[in-house]
């Protein structure tokens, strides 16, 4: 087998072909500002699609509770809870749960059926109601919403990340008529209660 580097008429190139240290670390370096930019970028992204989901997982549970009481024909209760029952707080971040409520008293009772519970998927979403949704909201067959023991209720829901993001929370506002509107707040980070 002939070797082209030892024929006659073979020129060996006037510089090596290949990267030198210099030419790599500046590749490094560009990259690395580059890095630094994105990333806080992506940070912003990040907390702002944890918002957007979680008010929509919250827009979802309001709206499934109350479209369930109407088809259903009995109240159902939607309340900050697990699957054991509905917690006394304003804080919604452990998770929500609701059920037909066939007494009206707000509180899961034996052979009262569950009809779904939620939980708040990310740990950086703070997820705080006034003090109408502190406690269990009651969707009766008609749709509106009310308190135990009858009262109507109307309230707010705050869905927030404590984020340096533009708008970074959602109030979920309550009508007495049981529908729910989303408006968007711009709290310059911090997430106080609604």
């Amino acid at each position: 087998m002939p070797n082209h580097f030892t024929e006659p008429g073979f020129t060996p190139p006037d510089s090596a072909l290949g990267f030198t240290a210099i030419e790599l670390m500046m590749t490094l370096i560009i990259a690395m500002i580059l890095l630094a930019i994105a990333i806080p970028s992506f940070s912003r992204m990040k907390a702002q699609n944890h918002l957007a989901t979680t008010a929509n997982d919250f827009v979802s549970a309001f709206g499934a509770a109350r479209q369930t009481a109407i088809v259903k024909g009995r109240p159902v209760t939607l309340c900050a809870g697990d699957q054991s029952g509905c917690f006394d707080t304003v804080d919604w971040s452990n998770g929500w749960l609701a059920f037909v409520d066939a007494d009206k008293s707000g509180t899961l009772n034996a052979g009262e059926p569950v009809v779904f519970t939620g939980v708040a998927r990310r740990g950086d979403v703070v997820v705080q109601g006034n003090t109408p949704v502190e406690k269990p909201i009651i969707f009766s067959p008609l749709g509106f919403a009310s308190q135990p023991g009858g009262a109507f209720t109307a309230g707010t829901l705050r869905v927030c990340v404590p984020a340096d993001i533009a708008n970074n929370a959602r109030d979920l506002v309550l009508a007495k008529s049981g529908r729910l509107r989303v408006e968007a707040k711009d709290l310059s980070g911090a997430c106080p209660a609604p």
